[in-house]
């Protein structure tokens, strides 16, 4: 009988260690979507010299984030992040655009996430920021015409780009949580070189900054 007891209690402790080991897993993925406003870049040259203030306006945009981390505690965390933040060029200065025009981002960021979970609330604060690259992609559908010169196409150029966010999250269950964040992000000028034309030939801008508030998911493993 006792034998029987002992490989009873045995298994269960193996069963239990297994579901701890299971719910105890740091890994996590996550995905954030919603609206973004970006500054409107200063142009500092397109095929050639440009008029004083310059710029490029944008309309209103999007941003879609996807996240993968690791909880190094409950309050701490490093992840990695990638996404689009999209923005339709509504003019550029002295220049005619025929058919749509858009500029995004395409980051890609180590993150820190710091967490303040208090007991059994469902409800966690965060704040976080973040730093690496974005591919910054100017695209016309149609062309452009500037400088005497017509363009057509798109380009990207790889450039230094941070973040700022905080946001607020609901625990829905062990594993799934949903929630609502800001994030600032920015990046340094861009450069492109224009193909088909003479010279000069490089199309050049300011960083951006924008400004996205987004609904979010995330799963813990």
């Amino acid at each position: 009988m006792k034998k029987y007891q002992a490989i009873v209690t045995g298994i269960c402790a193996g069963a239990f260690c297994i579901g701890a080991a299971h719910a105890e897993s740091k890994f996590y993925v996550g995905a954030d979507a919603g609206g973004a406003l970006t500054s409107d870049p200063k142009v500092k040259e397109f095929l050639g010299p440009v008029s004083t203030g310059s710029k490029i306006s944008l309309d209103p945009g999007v941003r879609v984030g996807f996240i993968g981390g690791y909880r190094l505690t409950d309050w701490f965390s490093i992840e990695g992040e990638t996404g689009v933040i999209g923005n339709n060029v509504k003019s550029i200065t002295d220049a005619s655009i025929d058919g749509d025009a858009t500029l995004s981002n395409v980051p890609f960021l180590l993150n820190a996430r710091f967490s303040l979970p208090h007991g059994k609330c469902p409800v966690t604060p965060y704040i976080g920021g973040g730093a690496g690259g974005s591919a910054t992609v100017l695209a016309f559908d149609r062309h452009i015409d500037i400088n005497g010169e017509r363009l057509r196409g798109s380009d990207a150029d790889v450039v230094f780009a941070y973040q700022a966010f905080g946001g607020l999250r609901y625990a829905l269950n062990d594993h799934m949580g949903v929630g609502l964040e800001y994030h600032y992000f920015a990046t340094t000028g861009a450069t492109w070189t224009a193909d088909g034309v003479g010279s000069p030939n490089k199309i050049g801008i300011s960083g951006v900054q924008s400004h996205a508030i987004t609904a979010s998911f995330d799963y813990r493993f």
